[in-house]
């Protein structure tokens, strides 16, 4: 039997630490912190690692006394947690999240030293969270190309289809605040493509939006784009239920066949739409379950041929806009890559990994069984 691992873990919220512990409890012991350890000593990455995690932050500061407050004790936080795993490079360092600030440099800190990570997150799917050795959204260890997934398939003769089931449990968010009808808006019998929007400020814009790194910026550029869409096509936008109403106010006057639909329920709209453009929202992913053609404007990890197209700039956007009724996928494709996702890479929230068909968490760390692709790609974007 394979020695047990010692987590050492950045304390999350309470039902966080649960969700934690429920994955990995089987396979060793913990030692939370509230906070990463600090020592003054630099290592030769100090200065950039500390740069990189202040720079992802979400509200970043302005030149001046708090932004070198900030960036000296990232600084302190980097060295305490270099120390640290340099001395205890078995120990494995496990974080929430952790794309910016404090929580960045400290899985920065346990990779520099060479020591192994585990990054959690909410996942996609209903009930179920993100376990990856490299990191969350664009920056996991999954391949960025379609052959492995079939591959595991193939071997592993897993129902194709068996993903499905997830869907019957997507609903959308319920508003923080229920809109006001907008009159005017043409019926979901009309052909259109659906943009979901996401949160402004979210990370999934700031680190991986490309060069959609705003809701506004975006907003813009779906105008632009919808004047390409074929004639007796429109464009419709719905805000995400957490965030400011804006969009109205940017669409007023505007002649393009673009529609802002709050009210409608987004998965309605999904299902009725003939396809869905999105920066890089779970919504896209989750559109897959209703048979739609996606494209992806950001970076994301699903984002790969067969799976969905990609439009990186304004003039891929609105190209594609001009073809809307050309848009497709490779149904083996995403069996695939759903089938994995769906049996594999998605723990179930709350259920320990000893009671669930879901893959051992050194399978994950050691890039075996299923997560074999992780010794065939080491450097998978992060």
């Amino acid at each position: 039997m394979a020695e047990p691992f010692t987590f050492v873990c950045l304390d999350p919220r309470k039902s966080k630490r649960a969700w934690i512990e429920a994955v990995l409890g089987p396979h060793g012991s913990f030692r939370w912190q509230r906070i990463p350890d600090m020592a003054i000593a630099d290592w030769p990455e100090t200065t950039k690692r500390a740069e990189a995690a202040l720079l992802a932050a979400r509200n970043v500061p302005q030149a001046g006394v708090r932004r070198r407050i900030f960036n000296r004790l990232l600084r302190l936080q980097y060295n305490g947690t270099r120390r640290y795993f340099q001395r205890h490079p078995d120990h494995v360092a496990v974080a929430w999240n952790g794309l910016n600030g404090s929580r960045r440099v400290y899985m920065d800190a346990a990779k520099d030293a060479g020591a192994k990570t585990l990054f959690f997150e909410l996942g996609p799917f209903p009930g179920r969270i993100t376990v990856d050795p490299k990191g969350v959204n664009d920056a996991n260890a999954l391949p960025r190309t379609a052959e492995p997934y079939k591959a595991w398939l193939a071997q592993g003769g897993a129902d194709p289809t068996g993903w499905r089931t997830l869907g019957a449990r997507i609903k959308q968010r319920a508003p923080d605040n229920p809109p006001a009808p907008n009159p005017g808006i043409p019926a979901l019998s009309e052909p259109f493509i659906f943009a979901p929007l996401q949160v402004p400020g979210d990370s999934q814009l700031r680190l991986f939006g490309g060069a959609f790194r705003t809701v506004e910026r975006f907003v813009e550029c779906l105008i632009k784009a919808a004047e390409a869409l074929p004639d007796g096509w429109h464009l419709r936008v719905k805000e995400h239920p957490s965030a400011p109403a804006f969009v109205a106010d940017m669409l007023r006057r505007i002649k393009a066949p673009i529609h802002l639909d709050n009210t409608s329920d987004t998965f309605a709209q999904v299902a009725a739409s003939r396809g869905v453009v999105t920066i890089n929202s779970s919504v896209g992913l989750e559109s897959m379950f209703f048979d739609k053609p996606v494209v992806a404007c950001g970076q994301c990890f699903w984002a790969i041929p067969g799976m969905a197209d990609q439009a990186p700039d304004q003039a891929r956007l609105t190209a594609a806009m001009a073809k809307a009724p050309e848009w497709s996928f490779d149904t083996e494709t995403r069996n695939a890559v759903m089938s994995f996702l769906d049996q594999v890479y998605y723990p179930q929230i709350g259920v320990s990994e000893t009671n669930s068909a879901n893959p051992t968490i050194p399978d994950r760390l050691h890039g075996t069984g299923p997560f074999a692709f992780l010794q065939q790609n080491p450097e998978a974007p992060t």
